[in-house]
């Protein structure tokens, strides 16, 4: 997991019922590994900054408020490779 520090990524948003909301990219800061997300549910986070949301009137804002910056699972990031992107585990 610590391989994604400092790698450029795709961060794939979810609504809570799992429907595509669209996607934003920046650059991983950080991972954590087991972190609980709800009662008897862990993941594997990874802290994206640099974030860009496509349109740079709108700033992405993470839920407690800070913009361009914020912790996604691993599950739904895609790094960025010299020959396109790829899912996390490729």
């Amino acid at each position: 997991m610590y391989h994604l520090i400092g790698k450029r990524v795709i961060v794939h948003l979810y609504n809570r019922d799992g429907l595509m909301l669209g996607d934003i990219r920046g650059r991983v800061a950080d991972v954590a590994e087991a972190v609980e997300v709800a009662p008897g549910i862990r993941k594997a986070l990874a802290y994206v900054v640099d974030i860009e949301t496509g349109n740079p009137e709108v700033p992405y804002q993470n839920s407690s408020g800070t913009e361009n910056e914020g912790w996604f699972a691993i599950q739904d990031i895609e790094v960025i490779h010299d020959d396109g992107p790829r899912w996390f585990n490729n």
